[in-house]
């Protein structure tokens, strides 16, 4: 690569770096509201009123559907869904930290009478 071409280069991705850290202390300022986020599914279509839907993270064909309304109908369900089980997770986590935490603290008070 020519220097000249190596040292554009390194001042754009410099400048880029820059832009993102300003943007993200933007956003932690009080009063100033995120955009929302890009959707995860994306609709494409294959023509004959055949529509992809896509997962936009992998590019991966999730499903296929006839018209757009299903398309984008789909694509928004399995948006909830992913967003669902996120919360669902979430939920799951939390019950088996306290479960485990219940049970540690039950062990030393067992072992706190016997001693």
């Amino acid at each position: 690569m020519h220097t000249s071409f190596a040292k554009r280069c390194a001042i754009l991705e410099g400048l880029r770096e820059r832009t993102r850290v300003a943007t993200s202390e933007f956003y932690q300022k009080p009063n100033a509201i995120a955009p929302p986020l890009a959707p995860r599914f994306i609709v494409k279509p294959i023509g004959g009123n055949i529509f992809d839907v896509i997962e936009r993270s992998t590019g991966k064909i999730i499903t296929e559907r006839f018209g757009h309304n299903n398309a984008t109908t789909h694509a928004r369900e399995l948006d909830a869904k992913v967003q669902h089980s996120k919360v669902k997770q979430f939920g799951r986590t939390l019950s088996i930290w306290a479960l485990c935490s219940g049970v540690i603290l039950a062990l030393f008070a067992l072992f706190d009478n016997h001693v």
